[in-house]
């Protein structure tokens, strides 16, 4: 076995890769920003679902697979989880190709304390008067960007709801993350065999395009997917939950980054005050937390 601080750090470098990995996906979406938006939903989804399932018969866990679809209560939360993540990626890749990567970073940014808030509702858990605060002070960055823009911020807003209510589904349900979401895939890929069944039928060229280079583009959305995702896992496995939620930040905060540097959008004042309310409440959160949790195992240096 490990030591404790051999877990923490090898776990800290598994929740960090993931949380980069997965900001610097708008650099991939906007390689093939030219074409078709939804066809990039559709080879995530369809080559994500093909890259798991040679995860999954390399584990020995298509059993655990059969046996949560064959539950029909779990089933029909797989339905909804996958409706929402297939939804969340549309809004995602429509954002970055649009130009809108502050919005989506945004959401990413606020999606945690989103999720705090539904799960008070919907799994009963509590929240102190700092939590609340912390939560109202978020609430209050989104609030000075909607009326200092003049406009309510939907995209970072749907990300945030879409992504939010998916994990609170799937924490309800207790599946295992991985098998789970391997699950959802067996679900939509069908669907996007059938939309790119459809293409063909419309004349149109599927694998962006065609070719082996751009086959390969279509192959790598699976990859961007999924690689992080078990990196994600892994790194929540071996940390604590405050500090793995701490690393996802290193997400939107590269999403954000490259919005500036490498897409050009511009930063505004807004953007400036409403981000400082959000990290502001998103700080007194964490550190509240950190400080009322008693010691774990995976503490110790």
């Amino acid at each position: 076995m490990l030591p404790a601080s051999k877990v923490r750090f090898q776990g800290f470098v598994y929740a960090l890769s993931a949380a980069l990995l997965w900001g610097l996906v708008p650099v991939y979406i906007d390689v093939v920003s030219d074409f078709d938006p939804m066809e990039i939903v559709v080879h995530r989804a369809l080559w994500s679902g093909v890259l798991l399932w040679l995860y999954i018969l390399a584990r020995g866990q298509l059993s655990s697979a059969r046996v949560l679809w064959a539950d029909r209560s779990m089933r029909r939360g797989f339905w909804l989880s996958s409706a929402l993540i297939t939804l969340n990626w549309t809004l995602f890749v429509y954002a970055v190709s649009e130009g809108y990567v502050i919005e989506a970073a945004l959401g990413y940014f606020i999606y945690p304390l989103v999720a705090v808030v539904l799960g008070i509702f919907i799994l009963d858990e509590p929240l102190d008067r700092t939590g609340w605060l912390a939560v109202g002070v978020v609430v209050a960055g989104v609030a000075v960007k909607a009326s200092l823009a003049a406009e309510i911020p939907w995209i970072g807003l749907c990300l945030a709801f879409t992504f939010a209510f998916y994990g609170i589904i799937r924490k309800k349900m207790g599946a295992d993350p991985i098998i789970g979401m391997f699950v959802e895939l067996v679900i939509v890929s069908p669907l996007a065999v059938l939309y790119l069944i459809w293409m063909v039928y419309q004349g149109l060229p599927i694998f962006f395009g065609g070719g082996t280079f751009n086959l390969f583009l279509a192959v790598l959305a699976g990859v961007v997917t999924v690689v992080p995702l078990l990196l994600y896992h892994a790194g929540n496995r071996d940390l604590p939950m405050a500090m793995s939620s701490l690393l996802f930040y290193a997400n939107p905060t590269t999403q954000l980054c490259l919005g500036i540097l490498y897409f050009g959008a511009v930063f505004t004042m807004n953007d400036a005050v409403s981000f400082a309310l959000i990290w502001a409440g998103i700080a007194l959160y964490f550190v509240t937390r950190k400080a009322a949790r008693p010691p774990l195992a995976t503490d110790a240096a």
